[in-house]
C-alpha cells in the first residue's frame, strides 16, 4: 500500500488571538513576512504589531498585487524579503491568503494564516483558487498541506464589513447538503479520512443556524462575542477540516457551487452579489430538486431572518436567462459525482418549485 500523509493546523481563536504568536511561531524562526492587500493590512497591523512588540518573531509587510495568480506568486518569489524570511503570515481573504500560501508551497517555507473576514475557510483549507492577471478564474490548485495554524482575531473579524461574515454564512449553508448529498451511496469508496469528513460536514449547519442572526448583529455593532466566535469558528475550522478531509474534485461541492460558478456568465452576478450570497441560493435549490422538503423549510426560514436569497429576483436573474447558465452548471466538475444524473432540465424544474414555494411562503 501507498503512504498517506495527512496534516492538520492548530488554531488560536479569541480577541487577543495574535498574542499566541510567538508561542507558536518562534519554533520556525524569528523573520515573518506578512502576505496582504492594504485594507487588510490597515485593519490590523496595530493588532499585529502590539502583538509582536517584545517578542522573538518580527514582522515585514509586503502587499500582494490584487489577484491570486501564478504571475503573481512569481514576482513574489524573486521579493528579498519573501527570500530571507522564514515563514509567510498569510492575512486577509480568500484571495490574499490563497496567494500566500502558494508562495509557502513553492519556496517551501512554513505558512501561517491570519484570516480577517469570515466569508470562506481559505485561512484553514490547502486548496487554492487561482485567476489569470485579467481576473479570469484559472484552475483550483491544492498545495501540499494546509498552514501549521490559524490566528482567529474575533476582536478584527467583528470589525470587518458585516456583509462578509454574510456572505460566510451563506456559503457555509452550503457545506452540510453538498458533500452529504456527493457522497450519497458512496461509502465503500470512501477513505477512512473521507468518512471522518463527510461525518464533519453534518456539524457545519446546527453552529450557523444558532449563532447567525446574532452574530450578524454582533458584527454591525462591531462587537467581539460568542455569536462572532461560534460562527467564524465553524466557517474556518467545521468547513474547512471538511475540505481538507475529502477529495476536493468529488466530494467537496455539488449544485450550489456549480450554480454560482456557472451564474458568474452574468454580468449581474459578477458585478453586484458575492460567492456565499449565490451559493446560499445554489443550497435552497439543492435541497428542492433532492425533495429534502423539511430541510428546505427550515433553511428558508432562517435565510428570511439573515436577508439571503431565496428566489432568483434576489440575484436579478431572469428566467429566459438561465438556460446557458444551466448548461455550463452540468458541466462543472462540482457534478462530476452525484448519487444520480442532474440535467438542466431538472434544475430549472427545481427553480421554478422553488419560485412557487416563494410564492406560498410569501
Amino acid at each position: 500500500m501507498a503512504n498517506n500523509t495527512v496534516f492538520f493546523p492548530g488554531y488560536s481563536a479569541g480577541e487577543n488571538a495574535y498574542k499566541e504568536i510567538d508561542k507558536v511561531c518562534s519554533p520556525y524562526g524569528t523573520k515573518a513576512v506578512v502576505i496582504s492587500d492594504e485594507i487588510s493590512i490597515n485593519a490590523t497591523k496595530k493588532y499585529l504589531d502590539e502583538a509582536t512588540q517584545d517578542g522573538i518573531v518580527k514582522i515585514d509587510y509586503i502587499l500582494f498585487p490584487g489577484e491570486a495568480s501564478f504571475e503573481a506568486v512569481e514576482d513574489l518569489e524573486q521579493n528579498e524579503i519573501v527570500k530571507n524570511a522564514d515563514m509567510i503570515f498569510c492575512l486577509g481573504g480568500g484571495k490574499a491568503i490563497d496567494t500566500g500560501k502558494l508562495l509557502a508551497h513553492r519556496m517551501n517555507k512554513p505558512y501561517f494564516t491570519f484570516p480577517t473576514i469570515a466569508s470562506t475557510c481559505a485561512c484553514n483549507s490547502a486548496l487554492g483558487i487561482y485567476y489569470y492577471p485579467n481576473h479570469e478564474f484559472r484552475t483550483f490548485f491544492r498545495v501540499d498541506r494546509p498552514p501549521v495554524h490559524i490566528f482567529i482575531s474575533t476582536k478584527v473579524i467583528a470589525e470587518a464589513p458585516a456583509a462578509f461574515l454574510w456572505a460566510g454564512i451563506g456559503d457555509g449553508m452550503s457545506k452540510e447538503t453538498e458533500v452529504r448529498f456527493s457522497a450519497r451511496g458512496r461509502d465503500h469508496e470512501l477513505t477512512l479520512e473521507e468518512q471522518a469528513g463527510v461525518a464533519l460536514a453534518a456539524c457545519c449547519t446546527e453552529p450557523l443556524l444558532k449563532y447567525g442572526v446574532q452574530a450578524m448583529e454582533d458584527c454591525r455593532n462591531n462587537r467581539a462575542s460568542k455569536a462572532i466566535e461560534e460562527v467564524a469558528l465553524n466557517i474556518f475550522i467545521n468547513t474547512g477540516m471538511v475540505s481538507n478531509m475529502v477529495d476536493s474534485a468529488k466530494y467537496n461541492t455539488s449544485l450550489a457551487h456549480a450554480f454560482f460558478n456557472a451564474s458568474t456568465t452574468l454580468p449581474q452576478i459578477e458585478a453586484r452579489h458575492k460567492h456565499g450570497e449565490v451559493v446560499s441560493y445554489g443550497t435552497l435549490l439543492l435541497l428542492t430538486l433532492d425533495k429534502q422538503y423539511d430541510k428546505l423549510e427550515r433553511f428558508f426560514d432562517f435565510y428570511k431572518g439573515m436577508e439571503l436569497p431565496t428566489k432568483l429576483a434576489d440575484l436579478e436573474i431572469e428566467v429566459d436567462e438561465l438556460d446557458p447558465v444551466l448548461e455550463l452548471a452540468v458541466q462543472r466538475y462540482d457534478l462530476d459525482v452525484v448519487p444520480y444524473e442532474i440535467t438542466p432540465a431538472m434544475i430549472k424544474d427545481a427553480i421554478l418549485e422553488l419560485e412557487e414555494y416563494n410564492k406560498k411562503r410569501a
